[in-house]
């Protein structure tokens, strides 16, 4: 019956083709979206990420790594007091204005970082770049991955921040990130000497918990004794993505196309699997007629929008792997398709094909085998 069933189906090729079509979209519209929505979700907390920092503290109000609010140095000194702390460095991040020679202006991400050990910079450099360059006199690395005027100046050219004539003495190649502004990275003292004058500079401290010492634990214990919030780098990777996704329209906005494209595939299945039916209801009525259980004939007609549902899948997926593929990894598109999106997308999918099915189910097995012997 099963051989039969599929006959049945690749009969009709202009319904057979409409209904790998209409999946096929839907697939495509889901997964695409849906990596797009991805990849701008990861590009929020892509600086946390590249840091190699097991815990971030910070100010108790903070949510985001890009609204980070200033507290006082004094507090590196308590964290590093602490009993299970390997390390504790500063890190400073402000958005300053940057002015090129020739007059171009832009916004900046000024990150100061440990003076020893670097922590926070990527690991990634460009062109001839060597660490020890950011030691030299207002010199600073900057990120090759914007397209504004920053990311094009090459080692040894000089632009303007805050009033302070600065060198660029390397460049990192480091992942875009959701907000746009090229990141400018130099030790913490140079930093806050570019920074406009105030009493509260340190935005985050980055720690190491010792061999033996559970994060959660350390976690606890800088909580109690200096008043600070503390995450691991995942947890805070996830609480600032959530800060995005609360304070701006992107879900409603992929929902809302995602949603359109489930919408769409389930109509165009349901409307061509309920015709298929109906147009091969005497062949269903002549299989009860020779004895064929109601169950068998359902098990055929979820057979067939099965193998619709998967040829369909299989396209789809085929369609955007494509597109991945001519998509930059570190271009202004953010496009990142995580092993659950494949998954969700396929339960998705087959949920509305087995759906119609059911539907179209109903109408086989109200079939009285007498039709077969009808006229017309």
């Amino acid at each position: 019956m099963d051989l039969i069933a599929l006959k049945m189906l690749f009969r009709d090729n202009v319904k057979f083709l409409t209904l790998v079509i209409g999946i096929t979209f839907a697939v495509v519209l889901i997964t695409q979206q849906g990596s797009i929505f991805c990849g701008l979700m990861l590009r929020t907390g892509t600086n946390i990420l590249e840091i190699n920092a097991p815990l971030w503290v910070m100010d108790p109000k903070v949510s985001a790594i890009d609204n980070s609010i200033p507290f006082q140095s004094s507090k590196l000194y308590e964290v590093r007091s602490l009993s299970g702390v390997e390390w504790a460095v500063p890190l400073l991040m402000n958005t300053l204005t940057a002015k090129s020679d020739k007059g171009d202006n832009t916004f900046i991400s000024l990150i100061g970082l440990d003076d020893e050990s670097l922590i926070g910079i990527p690991d990634k450099l460009v062109e001839d770049t060597q660490f020890y360059n950011i030691d030299q006199s207002d010199t600073v690395f900057i990120s090759s991955s914007r397209s504004d005027f920053i990311s094009k100046l090459k080692i040894g050219d000089y632009f303007e921040v805050n009033d302070h004539r600065l060198k660029v003495a390397g460049k990192v190649n480091s992942s875009k990130s959701f907000v746009p502004y090229s990141s400018v990275y130099t030790v913490y003292d140079r930093a806050i000497s570019i920074s406009p004058p105030s009493q509260k500079h340190l935005s985050f401290i980055l720690v190491k918990p010792q061999t033996g010492v559970t994060i959660k634990d350390l976690k606890q214990r800088i909580k109690e004794q200096t008043g600070l919030k503390a995450y691991s780098k995942i947890e805070f990777f996830w609480e600032n993505m959530g800060y995005w996704a609360k304070n701006t329209g992107i879900p409603i906005n992929f929902g809302i196309t995602i949603f359109l494209g489930v919408i769409i595939g389930a109509a165009i299945a349901g409307q061509t699997l309920y015709s298929f039916v109906f147009e091969n209801i005497k062949q269903f009525g002549t299989f009860k007629a020779i004895g064929i259980s109601n169950s068998e004939l359902i098990k055929m007609v979820i057979l067939q929008s099965s193998v619709v549902a998967f040829i369909g899948f299989g396209i789809g997926i085929g369609i955007l792997s494509i597109m991945g593929f001519f998509i930059p990894e570190n271009g202004d598109l953010g496009f990142y398709t995580p092993y659950q999106l494949i998954l969700l997308t396929f339960f998705i999918v087959y949920s509305f094909c087995l759906l119609a099915s059911l539907i179209s189910i109903q109408k086989v097995l109200k079939i009285e085998p007498a039709i077969v012997f009808r006229g017309g």
